[in-house]
This record gives structure tokens, sequence and C-alpha cells, in this order.
């Protein structure tokens, strides 16, 4: 499609969001010329204006001159102006799934996918790849401190992306290597509501990998229709691992564990500044890739040790809070799965500590469908904040406002308030000033912009 050098100009619907703008910044950097617009400009869209971008803050029928393919995320509605004026004039359209897909055939692909995990992984294996002199090209969903960006054009011969099983369109890809870090009840509604569809969906994932793929140990058990003895690997705490984890530990300062490579009968240390087993199992796969590409132990071992933290996964904000020793953690997760994971994490390095969680659903959707999930985990929260819902442009749906939710939370724990917006959960963390709280702000929405007011 782009190798033929035909395009004038790619025109990106939602240019503003993480996995647009990385993919736009990419062509970018390929010299083709790049339009887009979304509803609000942001650091994001001014730092792509600076390289290139002509961007517009509304979404309109004339922001197409000259366009002559348009690419969308599944984020947009069809009745946006521009996909209609795209139709209107056969102007070719696909998806940003399907535009990745297409880059990743460029270079030697290494795919990340699964319901959590994925942006970490592939945070963590392009800084090491990136440390060791590899100059991958990279497109991921957050990004770290030490990245200018969430995508970058190497010069080497790998591309590094995560795939979205949301919509399915991860079914695009027939990637060199893959990863699949978990399998977990979300976005069912893609999948006809049905957890078999969606575990049969990652079958046919894996299915199109063409070398290798490392597959969290708890996951393989979810599969009957793949054959195990080939290109799958397995990794985990499980014992029948091929790469088993052991004599795990953490603190305040990260996480230190061995690794069993099984295979070739070896065992290595590591130690890394992250927190939590799930974030220790998504540094593993980033270590075993590291070892395939040929990076030796010693260096993958310092690249490690430098890695900063994920912005907005388990990212330590602030380590004193209103003067005193609270720590506030900021945490990206949505899903009762990532809430258990950041809670028990936090238990497990602060037990001496009570929690002061705020809280913003992410879709109505997704708070319909997991209603049950979430009482159980927020009711058991020390002290919870629960924000209104982020909509992600859905519309409300009747039961399942956050005020439903709170009635029924409320039941269980006392300790909990319901707030309007970022300024009342700002000013309810002020009731909290003793040193026995740690804050957690939580979610997907724009919980960030809370955090950001403890920095």
């Amino acid at each position: 499609m782009l190798g033929t050098n035909n395009l004038k100009k790619i025109h990106f619907i939602g240019v503003g969001g993480a996995g647009m703008s990385g993919i736009a910044e990419i062509l970018l950097n390929m010299n083709y010329k790049i339009s887009g617009s979304d509803n609000t400009p942001s650091t994001i869209t001014k730092r792509l204006e600076k390289i290139g971008l002509d961007f517009y803050d509304f979404h309109s029928a004339e922001n197409l001159n000259d366009v002559d393919l348009v690419v969308f995320s599944s984020a947009i509605k069809i009745n946006n102006p521009e996909l209609v004026e795209a139709e209107k004039k056969g102007i070719k359209i696909i998806q940003r799934a399907e535009m990745l897909a297409f880059l990743s055939e460029l270079r030697e692909s290494i795919i990340f996918a699964g319901s959590h995990g994925k942006t970490t992984t592939t945070c963590i294996t392009a800084h090491i790849f990136k440390e060791n002199k590899l100059d991958p090209t990279y497109i991921i969903g957050g990004k770290v401190s030490s990245f200018e960006s969430n995508a970058k054009l190497g010069n080497g011969k790998h591309i590094l992306a995560e795939a979205d099983e949301s919509d399915g369109s991860f079914l695009l890809f027939s990637p060199d290597k893959a990863v699949v870090t978990s399998i977990d009840n979300d976005h069912l509604a893609s999948y006809k509501n049905s957890f078999e569809n969606l575990v049969s969906a990652f079958e046919d994932f894996l299915k199109k990998v063409k070398y290798k793929t490392l597959v969290h140990d708890e996951v393989i058990s979810l599969f009957s229709n793949i054959e195990t003895e080939n290109n799958i690997f397995t990794y985990g705490f499980n014992e029948e691992s091929d790469y088993q984890i052991t004599n795990y530990s953490q603190n305040d300062e990260g996480s230190f564990f061995h690794l069993k490579d099984k295979i070739k009968n070896l065992t290595f240390q590591f130690k890394i500044k992250i927190f939590g087993e799930h974030n220790v199992l998504n540094a593993v796969a980033a270590i075993i890739l590291s070892f395939d590409e040929g990076i030796d132990y010693k260096n993958i071992q310092k690249s490690l040790i430098s890695f900063p933290q994920v912005e907005r996964r388990f990212e330590i904000i602030n380590k004193n809070v209103f003067l005193k020793k609270i720590i506030l953690i900021d945490d990206y997760g949505h899903h009762p799965t990532e809430l258990i994971n950041t809670i028990k994490t936090i238990k497990r390095i602060w037990p001496e500590k009570e929690m002061v969680m705020a809280f913003q659903p992410h879709r109505y959707t997704r708070t319909k469908a997991l209603f049950q999930e979430f009482i159980e985990v927020l009711s058991k929260v020390d002290n919870l904040i629960l924000l209104e819902i982020y909509s992600a442009s859905e519309a409300p749906i009747k039961n399942y406002s956050s005020e439903d939710l709170f009635r029924e939370i409320k039941k269980l724990n006392k300790n909990s308030t319901l707030v309007n917006g970022i300024d009342e959960a700002f000013q309810e963390f002020n009731k909290f000033k003793d040193e026995k709280y740690i804050f957690l702000t939580q979610g997907a929405g724009n919980t960030s912009l809370l955090a950001s007011r403890f920095k």
C-alpha cells in the first residue's frame, strides 16, 4: 500500500490518541505528508505539529483536501463528518490497526498482545533493545521518561508494537515473534459476549506467528486448539514453565528475582525498579526476547537496573505529599484484575499503610459487564473515593452509573465517598494528611490530572 509512494497525504481522525499519534509520528519520520484532527489540542499534537503534522482541532469534511488515505481508530463513530466525507469522495479508509499491521511487515516484528501488561512489556523490551544499540522502531500505548515519545523510527531491524484485542484487530498481524501476556474477561462485546470466543481469537492469533511465541503460563491452559511443542514457550512462576521465576521478593526500591531457563538449564538473577508480580512477568517476557536477540546477561541486567518508570503503570508520583511521608502512586489499570494487582502490590510493600484510592470507572459498557467484580474489589479498599464514569464517548447506561456502583459499594464499605470531578476528589484527599496513609489514583480516564496535582 504505502510502498507504491503514490500517496499525497494520509489523514488521521483522532490523531491525538496514544496509538494513532505513534503511527502518525512514524509516518512523518518516513517523510509522508500527514494531517490529523482531534477535538482538543494536546502536548502530543503540538509535538507532532513541530515535526510536520497539519493539525485541525475540529472534525470537518473540509479537513480532507488532497487526502487519498484516511486512518481511523475504533473510538471514532461512523457518523464522524470526516469518515462520511471520505466515503462520499471514495477515499480509501483503513483502521488504525491495519496501518500498524502494514508497518510491522516492513521490519522483523515482535508483537505484544494480551488483556493486561502489553504496554509495560513493550516498554521494557524497547528500553533493553535501545540501551544495547539495536535501535528498534517502536509504537507503544504508553511511554517511559527516557523516551521522547511513545513512538520512534529506528534504524535497526526490529519493530515492536502492541496489538489490540478489544476489537479483534490483532488478527490483522502476522508477526515474526509474539508475546501473549494475559487473557481476561474484557471487551467481550466484540466476541458476542463470549469468553470462549475471545480465547479462540487468541488461538487464531498464535497460529499466525511465524517463529516464536511467549505465553504466560496461566494463559496456556486456556487453549485447546494449538500445538505447544513447536514454537510456543511459557514463562511464569509455575514449575512447569519453560522459563520459571523463582526467589521473587520486592521492597520500596523495586523487585528482585531469579529466572530459570529450563531449555538451556541456566539460571540468572535480576533486579528492576518496578513493582508487583504482574510487572515482573512483563519484565521476564522482555528478558527472554532480549536473550533471543543476542543481548548478553550482564547487559540485560544493566539495562533493567536503568529502566525508569512507565508512565501511569504503578508510577510513583510523589513520596512526600503534603510535605509528609505520604506516597502517591498513579496507575492506569481499569479492569478489576488490574485493580487487584495494584492493591495487592501496595499491601505487600507497605503493609503498615492504610490506602486511600481514587478510582474512576472507564466506559459504561465495562462498568455494566463487570459490575459485580467492581463491587467486590472496591468494597475492600480501606478508603475509597469514587469518581464519575469516564464515558470515552459512550452514552450512559441506565442502572450502571457511578451512583449505582457507589450505592452497592457503600453497603459493604462505609469508608467510601462519591465525588464529582477532579477538584472534589482532590479536596477529599486533603482529609487524609496523616503519614499512616498511602494514596492511589487509579483509572484510564483523566485521573492522571488528579495525580498531577500532587507532583
